[in-house]
């Protein structure tokens, strides 16, 4: 019995095994491939999404930390109530660094950089360039020494050396310049950018000015360092944004929860944040207009619809930051006058921009005379809302002058810098050993 049982149970094992071996297609070409990778990238095809992880990074976490430290908002629970107490841990800035910056934004930039140069697609090649400075300048503001020469190396890349702040910032240089001159050579005309560029939809004249404007910003960043990086951004800004219509903006269209802004999302989803705070105080003191545009009418601890709309865009660089830019590059060097103009520009660009009545402009505005530096920063401090340069503007000039809330765990002393993500911590033993919120960066010594 055993037997006869035993040889029907081959037999019919037999008959499925021949079954299985006549349906060849029974297991799909390519069930061993990852669906979450693009079988035939493309450079269009990678650029929307950068540009969106681009965005809506800038818009969360890393403008999120900043705003708190330099107390345009307020934590009222959570994470962001103890980092209103500056008390962050690893954890806490684990997925900007990890799923932001690294993996949201600059291995598919890299990608896209690769990619466009083998396909001699010029345009992409330059924007790739252009949209990974960016991302690096932000990067190491943050941190300071990070990851890049030996970061997208694959497995390797996992234990990768910390490049110094210093060479990141060549860096930054060596690919805007990079870019600008590609830019400037031409393209085929055949593969270039189009509906799939988020921000200037193709213009490439734009994207130039864009890559200007970043060089401005980040000389401007190095001035603690050598001085003479004011001439530098004097040349560059001319060569900027010349009006609001280049600014570099970050659509969102708020059709879904994904597709919505990040600020909106974090509110809606968590409610951590209180908008009252130094901001909003001198705001109500000078009877500023944009007190009405970036505060919730009924609640002025809520975000307005400017800023807190499920479509409302991110501003990756604006024609007014440029000018505040140039303002504080001029009065630096002594040009009072040239100082002035480009400080009363900024504040109308940014009245306009923002929606709130351009006529305040006469109320505020400098002449040689009278225009200080503490003028130019503050005003910059309330444009720049919700940006995270407030918080390396602050860090460069001291401006706003501001203290630090009580129960704080520094002893009083407001971050300079972000301590390094818990995955770097554990897993790279490159990691710089010994950072904390208050160590400063290079160039902020």
């Amino acid at each position: 019995m055993l037997k006869d049982n035993l040889l029907r149970y081959f037999f019919s094992l037999m008959v499925i095994l021949s079954l299985f071996a006549c349906k060849k297609s029974y297991f799909y070409d390519g069930i061993n491939a990852d669906p979450t990778q693009l079988k035939n990238p493309k450079p269009s095809l990678l650029l929307p999404p950068i540009l969106q992880s681009s965005g809506y990074e800038y818009g969360g976490d890393e403008s999120r930390f900043p705003a708190i430290f330099m107390q345009q908002v307020t934590g009222v629970a959570n994470q962001s109530y103890s980092a209103n107490l500056y008390n962050v841990s690893p954890d806490d800035v684990n997925n900007m660094w990890t799923f932001g910056f690294y993996s949201g934004i600059m291995n598919n930039t890299y990608d896209l950089i690769d990619l466009s140069s083998k396909l001699n697609q010029k345009y992409y090649h330059a924007i790739g360039q252009i949209v990974m400075a960016n991302a690096l300048q932000r990067t190491t503001d943050l941190w300071g020494d990070i990851p890049y020469s030996k970061a997208f190396t694959g497995e390797a890349s996992k234990n990768a050396d910390f490049d110094s702040q210093e060479s990141i910032y060549q860096t930054i240089f060596s690919l805007l310049n990079n870019g600008i001159s590609q830019i400037n050579a031409g393209d085929d005309g055949v593969n270039v950018p189009g509906g799939d560029d988020f921000l200037y939809r193709g213009d490439m004249d734009k994207w130039a000015k864009f890559a200007h404007a970043l060089k401005a910003r980040s000389f401007l960043h190095l001035v603690k360092q050598n001085a003479v990086y004011y001439d530098s951004v004097i040349k560059e800004v001319p060569l900027g944004l010349t009006s609001g219509a280049d600014n570099a903006k970050v659509p969102f269209s708020g059709s879904s929860v994904t597709a919505s802004n990040p600020t909106f999302q974090f509110n809606d989803q968590r409610g951590d944040i209180s908008y009252e705070g130094m901001l909003q105080n001198i705001l109500v003191a000078a009877a500023d207009p944009r007190y009405n545009v970036y505060y919730d009418s009924k609640d002025k601890s809520l975000l307005g619809a400017l800023y807190g709309s499920a479509n409302s865009p991110i501003f990756l660089m604006t024609y007014d930051e440029l000018k505040f830019i140039e303002a504080e590059a001029q009065f630096q060097k002594g040009d009072k006058a040239a100082a002035a103009a480009a400080y009363n520009a900024a504040v109308t660009a940014n009245l306009v921009r923002t929606g709130a009545s351009s006529s305040y402009a006469a109320t505020i505005s400098k002449s040689a005379s009278t225009i200080t530096l503490s003028d130019i920063m503050t005003q910059k401090y309330i444009a720049l809302f919700l940006s995270p340069e407030v918080w390396t503007d602050w860090r460069r000039t001291g401006l706003p002058a501001l203290t630090a809330p009580s129960g704080n765990i520094t002893g009083g002393t407001i971050p300079r810098a972000l301590i390094y993500p818990s995955d770097e911590v554990r897993y790279n033993s490159n990691t710089p050993k010994g950072r904390t919120l208050i160590s400063k960066l290079w160039w902020d010594k």
